[in-house]
Protein backbone atom coordinates (compact mmCIF):
# COMPACT_ATOMS: atom_id res chain seq x y z
CA UNK A 1 0.00 0.00 0.00
CA UNK A 2 1.51 3.68 -0.47
CA UNK A 3 2.67 5.66 1.96
CA UNK A 4 0.11 7.77 3.58
CA UNK A 5 -2.70 5.59 2.75
CA UNK A 6 -3.45 2.60 5.46
CA UNK A 7 -2.20 -0.51 6.09
CA UNK A 8 -2.33 -3.86 4.98
CA UNK A 9 -2.99 -7.03 6.97
CA UNK A 10 -2.24 -10.23 5.21
CA UNK A 11 -4.05 -12.72 6.24
CA UNK A 12 -3.95 -15.72 3.49
CA UNK A 13 -1.00 -15.45 0.71
CA UNK A 14 1.37 -16.69 -1.37
CA UNK A 15 3.71 -17.04 1.47
CA UNK A 16 1.72 -19.44 3.39
CA UNK A 17 1.95 -21.69 0.10
CA UNK A 18 -1.53 -21.09 -1.45
CA UNK A 19 -1.39 -19.69 -5.36
CA UNK A 20 -5.00 -19.46 -5.85
CA UNK A 21 -6.51 -17.57 -3.08
CA UNK A 22 -5.36 -13.87 -1.47
CA UNK A 23 -7.15 -12.45 1.45
CA UNK A 24 -5.93 -9.24 3.47
CA UNK A 25 -7.54 -6.68 5.62
CA UNK A 26 -6.96 -3.01 4.17
CA UNK A 27 -7.43 -0.28 6.70
CA UNK A 28 -7.74 3.13 5.13
CA UNK A 29 -6.98 6.03 7.08
CA UNK A 30 -9.09 8.97 7.14
CA UNK A 31 -8.72 11.47 4.02
CA UNK A 32 -5.51 9.49 2.68
CA UNK A 33 -4.54 9.96 -0.87
CA UNK A 34 -6.73 7.85 -3.46
CA UNK A 35 -5.30 4.40 -4.63
CA UNK A 36 -4.17 4.22 -8.09
CA UNK A 37 -6.47 3.73 -11.09
CA UNK A 38 -5.40 -0.53 -12.03
CA UNK A 39 -6.29 -3.66 -13.31
CA UNK A 40 -5.23 -7.41 -12.12
CA UNK A 41 -4.63 -9.02 -16.08
CA UNK A 42 -6.04 -12.59 -14.37
CA UNK A 43 -7.29 -12.14 -11.00
CA UNK A 44 -10.84 -11.18 -10.23
CA UNK A 45 -10.94 -8.81 -6.98
CA UNK A 46 -13.56 -8.92 -4.09
CA UNK A 47 -14.17 -6.38 -1.42
CA UNK A 48 -16.53 -6.82 1.92
CA UNK A 49 -16.65 -3.64 3.60
CA UNK A 50 -15.98 -4.43 7.38
CA UNK A 51 -16.13 -0.68 8.88
CA UNK A 52 -16.84 3.15 7.27
CA UNK A 53 -17.35 3.82 3.58
CA UNK A 54 -14.69 4.92 1.46
CA UNK A 55 -15.23 5.87 -2.96
CA UNK A 56 -14.89 3.14 -5.73
CA UNK A 57 -14.40 3.69 -9.31
CA UNK A 58 -14.76 1.16 -11.83
CA UNK A 59 -14.44 1.96 -15.53
CA UNK A 60 -15.00 5.69 -14.71
CA UNK A 61 -18.10 4.85 -12.80
CA UNK A 62 -17.78 6.26 -9.26
CA UNK A 63 -19.96 4.39 -6.33
CA UNK A 64 -20.14 4.92 -2.61
CA UNK A 65 -19.73 1.55 -0.38
CA UNK A 66 -19.89 0.97 2.83
CA UNK A 67 -20.09 -0.92 5.95
CA UNK A 68 -21.22 -4.99 4.90
CA UNK A 69 -21.08 -4.34 1.30
CA UNK A 70 -19.81 -6.68 -1.10
CA UNK A 71 -18.47 -5.68 -4.71
CA UNK A 72 -17.10 -7.96 -7.44
CA UNK A 73 -14.38 -6.87 -10.04
CA UNK A 74 -13.40 -9.00 -12.64
CA UNK A 75 -10.09 -8.94 -13.80
CA UNK A 76 -9.42 -6.80 -16.53
CA UNK A 77 -11.42 -4.22 -14.65
CA UNK A 78 -10.12 -0.87 -13.67
CA UNK A 79 -10.72 0.25 -10.44
CA UNK A 80 -9.36 2.38 -7.67
CA UNK A 81 -10.27 2.89 -3.74
CA UNK A 82 -10.80 5.82 -1.57
CA UNK A 83 -11.50 7.08 2.10
CA UNK A 84 -12.57 10.89 1.44
CA UNK A 85 -14.31 10.15 4.78
CA UNK A 86 -13.61 11.28 8.68
CA UNK A 87 -13.08 7.50 10.09
CA UNK A 88 -11.40 4.57 9.12
CA UNK A 89 -12.29 3.10 6.61
CA UNK A 90 -11.51 -1.35 6.48
CA UNK A 91 -12.51 -3.73 4.07
CA UNK A 92 -11.31 -7.49 3.39
CA UNK A 93 -9.96 -7.72 -0.04
CA UNK A 94 -9.52 -11.10 -2.09
CA UNK A 95 -7.83 -11.85 -5.42
CA UNK A 96 -8.06 -14.95 -6.65
CA UNK A 97 -5.57 -16.44 -8.15
CA UNK A 98 -2.86 -15.16 -6.67
CA UNK A 99 0.91 -15.98 -6.31
CA UNK A 100 2.26 -15.95 -9.91
CA UNK A 101 -0.92 -15.66 -11.88
CA UNK A 102 -1.06 -12.35 -9.83
CA UNK A 103 -0.02 -8.85 -10.83
CA UNK A 104 -0.88 -4.92 -10.95
CA UNK A 105 -0.91 -3.33 -13.62
CA UNK A 106 -1.01 0.79 -13.34
CA UNK A 107 -3.60 2.38 -15.64
CA UNK A 108 -3.30 6.36 -15.36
Amino acid sequence: MEPGRGEQIKLINPSLGTEKLDVHLNRLVPGGPRGKVHHHSNADNVYIVKRGQGTLTVEGKTYQIRENDVVYIPAGMKHALANLSGELFEIFEIYAPSGRHFDFVVDE
